[in-house]
């Protein structure tokens, strides 16, 4: 038996972000409920409520809800119609395939003004003589009945013969209770669905004696499933809860079946870790990798290739000074290290892109390759030799000269074609023009013309 509980109803009230106190809209079908509670104190705003495919076998508990406008109630084991007067704005009323045989309960659905389609096919009641009659007499603010729409002149004739229909009515659902008392306490007191049960145990007995004086072998009787099912019975709220009782037997067997069955996949052999106190090398996930030791004397980079779209939350990795141990998806990725390294200054990084990690570990003794540290000047040596050299520079002149002492030239090292070296140059000089003594008593005349 399922109850209709808080959390039932707040999972069915994901469209309502879990809220309760404002539901206008809940479907509570196929959830083999039994009976209706709760509901009209949690969801007083309650508009829409289906409950059709369980096994409700009365209406009641719904009093609360004045809002409510359709109730769909298809499918259950009702059997009278009842305790939906205080509904005020009920619309629609949906009662498909339940047990209704007491048609004269659907009289206190005249409290309900609004209501103005029903739905009855499938009841006992609907295959009474006068039955649409009957229900458009009785409920005059019905305009539909069953999908079909109510004319005024039905309606008119319903309601002038009602008293007489009334009786044709009561009469047939009397006669339809006798029936059933007596399919009910048929044979022994027994109920009619263990009638058929009954005869094919019987027949199945005489068929197995027979088997013997034959001297055959025994054989067993058949199986209790197809027993069930291949019995016919009537349409029964008891029968209809036999049914679903059989159901979720069949589906627990089915459930300890599946547990049961032998699969095919391999277990999974137990992971050596570490065998004689040294640790092993285990890549169970394949997964490519690089140890890179010989870039810097300082530190080991270790780059392993794991699945790209694996998420980092669920990669577990613990450095130790001798060895590294990676887990993901249940597989493990573990590697001894050439040397001693860190592990509280280690760290991890993991590409965006392709996925990989990136584990730096800084070695415990930074002298384990040959390689020397390169000595570096310090800042303030850097610094006054800057000083120093733009100092220089300004001192300097910054005027073109030539300085004999810092030429490059050797003229004395000129030598002839044929190897004989040669005095100094030679350069031509001008001749010294001796220019003349003008007397004293040599007078200018600027008539005569110059000598030439």
């Amino acid at each position: 038996m399922v109850q209709i509980s808080e959390a039932l109803i707040r999972k069915r009230a994901e469209h309502n972000e879990g809220l309760i106190f404002s539901l206008e809209e809940i479907s509570l079908h196929q959830s083999d409920i039994e009976k209706i509670e709760h509901i009209d104190k949690w969801c007083r705003d309650l508009k829409i409520l289906y409950l059709q495919s369980n096994l409700i076998d009365r209406i009641e508990n719904v009093s609360k809800l004045k809002q409510l406008e359709y109730l769909n109630l298809a499918l259950n084991n009702i059997q009278k119609v009842e305790n939906l007067e205080k509904c005020e704005n009920l619309n629609k009323l949906d009662l498909t395939v339940n047990f209704i045989a007491e048609l004269t309960s659907i009289e206190a659905l005249r409290c309900n003004e609004f209501l103005r389609e029903m739905y009855l096919t499938g009841n006992p009641a609907a295959k009474f003589e006068h039955y649409r009659e009957f229900v458009v007499g009785t409920l005059p603010q019905l305009q539909r009945l069953d999908g079909i729409d109510i004319t005024n002149t039905e309606r008119l004739e319903a309601t002038q013969n009602l008293e007489e229909i009334r009786k044709s009515i009561v009469w047939q659902q009397e006669d339809y209770f006798i029936k059933e008392r007596k399919k009910k306490e048929g044979k022994g007191g027994r109920w009619y669905t263990d009638i058929g049960a009954e005869e094919s145990c019987q027949a199945t007995i005489e068929e197995i004696g027979k088997e013997n004086e034959e001297g055959d072998d025994v054989t067993k009787p058949k199986n209790n499933k197809d027993d069930f099912w291949n019995t016919p019975v009537e349409n029964t709220p008891e029968t209809r809860k036999q049914i679903h009782a059989k159901l979720e037997e069949e589906r627990l067997e089915r459930e300890a079946a599946q547990s049961n069955v032998r699969t095919n996949k391999v277990p999974k052999r137990e992971t050596v870790l570490e065998r004689e106190g040294k640790r092993l090398n285990l890549n169970q996930g394949k997964w490519p990798f690089l140890l890179d030791d010989s870039s810097d004397s300082r530190e080991i980079t270790l780059e392993v290739s794991v699945p790209k779209y694996l998420s980092t939350h669920n990669i577990d990795m613990d450095v130790q000074p001798n060895y590294i141990k990676i887990v993901a998806e249940g597989r493990t990725f573990q590697l001894t290290l050439p040397v001693e390294v860190c592990p509280d200054t280690s760290s991890c990084q993991r590409s965006q892109i392709t996925g990989k990690l990136q584990i730096t570990m800084p070695t415990l003794n930074q002298q384990w390759q040959s390689t020397k540290p390169v000595s570096r000047p310090s800042f303030r040596d850097e610094n006054s030799k800057f000083l120093k050299e733009k100092q220089k520079k300004k001192d300097e002149n910054n005027f073109l000269e030539f300085d004999d002492k810092k030429s490059d030239l050797d003229f004395s090292k000129i030598v002839n074609s044929d190897g004989s070296k040669c005095g100094p140059m030679l350069t031509k000089t001008k001749p010294i023009v001796k220019v003349k003594q003008v007397p004293v008593d040599f007078e200018d005349d600027p008539d005569v013309p110059p000598l030439m």
